[in-house]
């Protein structure tokens, strides 16, 4: 387990807590705030967000690596989070 925060994405070390205590996280290179994934987890940018939603529906049953978009749950929880 990882005692810092960290980008589900693209795995940088983010400022704040890891997701799993709460708290909140911080993108130390633009000051911005982290964001949860839909799936769970701390992401720095839309495109990780997209990123690590991707990931996690490929492992899933019913899915497969050659997948290349997400769910429609996943994809509003993203345009909520990067308007």
């Amino acid at each position: 387990m990882h005692e810092h925060a960290e980008c589900r994405g693209c795995h940088k070390r983010l400022d704040g807590s890891p997701y799993s205590r709460g708290g909140i996280a911080r993108n130390p290179d633009t000051g911005k705030m982290a964001k949860a994934n839909y799936y769970g987890g701390w992401v720095c940018s839309r495109e990780c967000d997209f990123r690590a939603s991707l990931e996690l529906e490929q492992s899933m049953p019913g899915h497969g690596h050659g997948q290349t978009q997400i769910s429609p749950e996943a994809r509003r929880r993203i345009d909520r989070n990067w308007p």
